[in-house]
């Protein structure tokens, strides 16, 4: 028996992890049976992704359904069951059972819950072509790495890996589909060392823990954690993480881990307190934004912080607080994702008491509810895309350093930046660094503090990496620069160059002036006179890269490494 498992992920660089499940689940309990995994995305043309589908004969086709792709298998579904009406379709996924509501299909089969649950008489029904039109799978089934060595060179070559070292979660948020499940089952922890090991023989680029708190359990977190880091391997490890569980004896290890060896996806989701009560969002709101600031200072751990906009009692105040304590603590990425009301949810069965009106296809966006009108909830979509856009992009660091230390509302800034991105349509064009300054530089113009603002805007430029400024930008001659400082700076200068190589050093360099108020959004700068910054395009290794810089001493004999 031919059966083709069939996954359509975002994009080219994600997995399936259900497929690879399933093949071991298929090859346990039937005999004589060969499989093949086929990995599309929903961007890729529909019709060649059918053509690819189709080109071999299969006697079942097997597919994993999210609200993400949804739509984009329904299509497939339905022109599949017309060209092989004979043949079983047999999806399953968080987002099938919604989809079989729409989908009046002969061939098609349902199976809902955990596949290594699936009951026998589904194997012998499909081996004697009688599939039923729906499967439950039994309860709380175990389950073990699905990966084998092969699928290293082929299936998985150059894609994230995902690997889940335990099912469910701690929490019941009303919004989460973990809301209709209890308990968490743990893998043992030498199994999970065991797994991590044989994956790592092919070293991925990044492996993907998709566990829903991975710091759920202090003690086994940290055990894994220190397996990973003794480990001799260049992958990346992603971890959703839940920022109010940390321990003392976690940060210790943390301000230990390499540059880029560790990534945090942090769920705060809000600070409102009855936002977070409405939702049975169990968080200890104090000590969630303390761990996230004192994250940030190890600098090494790539953090993206999520907030959900359109939750139940968050007004555009709260939401306005909630953004502005979450940009205070300075993360590296502000993911502001709108509401989704997912069908089965404690919250999708509030919509009445909450006012709640949602999208009716999936991703099932919110669109207004009882505290937000449509209106106001666009505008905050918007701005949650402005900061998509001139936050998350990193090329603005040091503006948004300035900001922070001049206690600056992000949110209102946020606000008046939406306005002129709005006048300009912005959000129609393609986000280039050159258009982005040019409207922030606009903004400038309307501020107090216009010529700081202007400076700090020449630095981003500069510290991204740019030779040269933009038109939009004050002028600074950096020519001059470089030849006053050829003459002045000596001969020899360790670290950074000798009599040898000092031309080769100037070649490479740039050398713009700037105020005491911009030298301290990146150094430890006390002075209050103007001073040069060097420009080197060494790439410096952090949570968020950077080109190198040094500030010129007062007596242009000496180059300070950045101190921020």
């Amino acid at each position: 028996m031919h059966i083709k498992l069939i996954g359509c992920n975002g994009r080219y660089t994600h997995s399936t992890l259900s497929l690879f499940y399933l093949r071991q689940i298929f090859e346990k309990n039937i005999t004589d049976v060969r499989l093949t995994i086929q990995q599309f995305t929903i961007n890729d043309s529909y019709f060649e992704t059918l053509t690819r589908i189709t080109d071999e004969a299969a006697e079942c086709y097997c597919f994993s359904v999210y609200i993400w792709n949804s739509t984009f298998i329904q299509r497939l579904l339905e022109d599949l069951s017309h060209l092989r009406p004979s043949v079983p379709l047999v999806i399953g996924g968080p987002e099938a059972a919604e989809l079989t509501k729409l989908l009046d299909l002969d061939n098609l089969t349902l199976v809902t819950g955990e596949a290594e649950g699936l009951p026998t008489v589904f194997f012998d029904d499909l081996n004697t072509h009688q599939l039923k039109k729906t499967y439950q799978c039994r309860k709380t089934p175990s389950f073990s790495s699905p990966y084998r060595d092969a699928d290293f060179l082929g299936p998985l070559a150059n894609r994230h890996i995902y690997y889940e070292s335990s099912r469910g979660c701690p929490y019941s948020c009303s919004y989460c589909l973990s809301a209709r499940e209890t308990g968490v089952r743990h893998l043992e922890i030498n199994q999970v060392k065991e797994e991590i090991d044989l994956i790592l023989k092919y070293q991925p680029k990044i492996i993907r823990f998709i566990d829903r708190t991975f710091n759920a359990l202090p003690q086994r977190t940290l055990e894994i954690w220190r397996h990973l880091l003794a480990l001799q391997t260049d992958t990346s490890f992603h971890f959703e993480i839940s920022p109010d569980i940390f321990t003392d004896e976690m940060f210790e290890l943390l301000e230990s881990v390499p540059v880029g060896k560790f990534q945090f996806e942090i769920g705060l989701q809000s600070t409102h307190e009855p936002t977070l009560a409405a939702v049975a969002r169990k968080t200890k709101i104090s000590q969630a934004l303390d761990n996230i600031k004192r994250l940030v200072t190890i600098k090494t751990i790539h953090l993206h912080v999520d907030l959900i906009l359109g939750l139940p009692h968050d007004t555009p105040e709260s939401y306005q607080q909630t953004f502005n304590d979450l940009f205070a603590l300075a993360p590296h990425y502000i993911q502001m994702g709108l509401l989704k009301i997912l069908p089965d949810t404690p919250l999708a069965r509030q919509q009445q008491e909450f006012g709640l009106v949602a999208s009716r296809q999936p991703p099932y966006e919110l669109l207004q509810n009882k505290w937000l009108s449509h209106e106001q909830l666009k505008e905050l979509y918007w701005l949650g895309e402005c900061v998509e856009k001139f936050y998350n992009c990193l090329f603005f660091k040091p503006l948004f350093t300035y900001l922070r230390a001049q206690n600056e509302n992000g949110f209102l800034f946020f606000t008046t930046l939406l306005t002129i991105c709005h006048k300009h349509n912005f959000f129609r064009h393609a986000a280039t660094h050159e258009l982005m300054s040019s409207i922030l530089a606009e903004m400038a113009q309307t501020r107090q503090d216009t010529t700081s603002l202007l400076e700090v805007l020449q630095l981003s430029w500069l510290y991204s990496g740019h030779r040269k400024l933009p038109d939009h930008l004050p002028p600074q001659d950096l020519k001059k620069n470089k030849a006053r400082l050829f003459q002045q700076l000596p001969q020899n200068l360790p670290p950074y160059f000798s009599h040898v190589n000092r031309n080769h050093f100037f070649k490479r360099a740039e050398f713009a002036l700037f105020g005491p108020t911009t030298l301290r959004t990146l150094f430890h700068y006390q002075g209050t006179s103007p001073r040069l910054i060097c420009f080197l395009p060494d790439i410096q290794k952090g949570a968020m890269k950077h080109n190198e810089i040094l500030l010129v001493a007062d007596d242009n004999l000496s180059l300070q490494p950045q101190g921020k």
